[in-house]
């Protein structure tokens, strides 16, 4: 019996396919998006006071509530569920106490699992920050619960709930945003952004809960007993265990392989920083939306050359105003950006409330190098 071919696509005969080929180039754009898009959130840490305010105001009551012997609760919807999955999955396997729960089964009894007399803590995930499931689990959620949110959107209805203590905030930007990339709203560089910070803040919060280096080690190997993990660990205790020069060949191969062990934990944990200059290589590959801008710039008899971005609000608007690109030109970059993307960054600034300082590291951020 043969099947019925698909009405939306068609049969593909070997590799050689120009339609392959453009698929090939989508896997390689939505990587260098999720790229872009982690860079931008390592931006946003590294320049938003506000953002780092909120997760040390998140931190500190995630912290508390295990330091009184309390877990971690995590929920969210849809795709946001699977990362509270992975998430708890994460924490519990570095030692902190943490718990999945689904809000839709939270309102049919599993609600129990939130436990207020035994100090628990709630971290919800909802991208859009409008989830109406996670809306309705927190008129359920105990006052004296302290509840986190992670989202990809500063205000919303669930930032604006009082019982919301602090935001884990992964800023997504609209040039990011999976609408203007792909047309449909598919959870991808969203999801990536809350996921990838939810992985900081396992760690981050491992280290806060247990201290001690040797401590966090032997549990993190006690709660691995199977697979890669558990046996690198356990040839570990067996090193540290084994008497020294117990046997010629043996301590010559253990040595070798201590030596291979202490060059592997130098790599990892005391490479030199990478200085600023590291990075400007990438800056010399063009993404399609960068040629399109580059291009644009060229044809236009409405830009302006600046040495440095103004750093006056009035100044730079009044820039925008005038001309369609703003080109920022010196002895050590080339960059160049639309007056139409300034003020896009300046809309969506102004309405979730951010400081000036905050507007410009966003605008500095959307500066694209160019080769004019």
């Amino acid at each position: 019996m043969i099947r019925r071919g698909s009405e939306l696509s068609f049969h593909i005969e070997d590799e050689s396919s120009p339609f392959l080929e453009e698929a090939v180039r989508r896997v390689e754009s939505v990587l260098s998006s999720q790229n872009r898009a982690i860079s931008y959130l390592v931006g946003q840490y590294r320049n938003s006071k506000w953002s780092q305010e909120q997760m040390k105001v998140s931190l500190r009551h995630l912290n508390n509530s295990l330091n009184l012997g309390g877990k971690v609760v995590v929920s969210g919807i849809g795709k946001s569920f699977k990362i509270a999955s992975k998430t708890v999955a994460t924490l519990n396997s570095l030692s902190v106490h943490s718990a999945l729960l689904h809000p839709s089964e939270a309102l049919h009894g599993d609600l129990g699992m939130i436990r207020d007399d035994h100090n628990d803590s709630l971290v919800i995930i909802s991208a859009s920050g409008n989830s109406p499931e996670l809306t309705t689990l927190l008129e359920y959620v105990p006052a004296s619960v302290p509840v986190v949110l992670v989202t990809c959107a500063k205000v919303s209805a669930l930032s604006k709930n009082p019982k919301v203590k602090g935001l884990f905030y992964a800023e997504l930007p609209s040039n990011l945003s999976e609408k203007n990339l792909y047309g449909l709203n598919a959870p991808t560089i969203s999801t990536t952004l809350c996921l990838t910070l939810l992985d900081g803040v396992s760690i981050a919060l491992s280290e806060l809960h247990i201290k001690d280096l040797e401590i966090r080690r032997k549990r993190f190997g006690d709660r691995h007993p199977g697979g890669a993990i558990g046996l690198d660990y356990l040839q570990g205790l067996n090193e540290a265990r084994r008497p020294s020069g117990s046997n010629g060949s043996n301590t010559d191969f253990s040595n070798t392989e201590k030596s291979m062990s202490d060059a592997s934990s130098e790599s990892l944990y005391e490479q030199p920083k990478p200085e600023e200059d590291d990075f400007e290589d990438v800056g010399d590959i063009l993404e399609l939306p960068d040629l399109k801008l580059l291009n644009a710039i060229k044809l236009s008899d409405s830009k302006v050359t600046v040495a440095d971005l103004p750093q006056d609000e009035f100044e730079l608007l009044k820039l925008t105003a005038i001309y369609d690109f703003l080109l920022v030109v010196n002895s050590e970059v080339s960059k160049g950006v639309s007056s139409k993307t300034i003020l896009e960054i300046y809309r969506k600034s102004k309405l979730q409330d951010d400081s000036w300082d905050e507007v410009l590291w966003k605008i500095n951020d959307s500066l694209t190098r160019l080769s004019l």
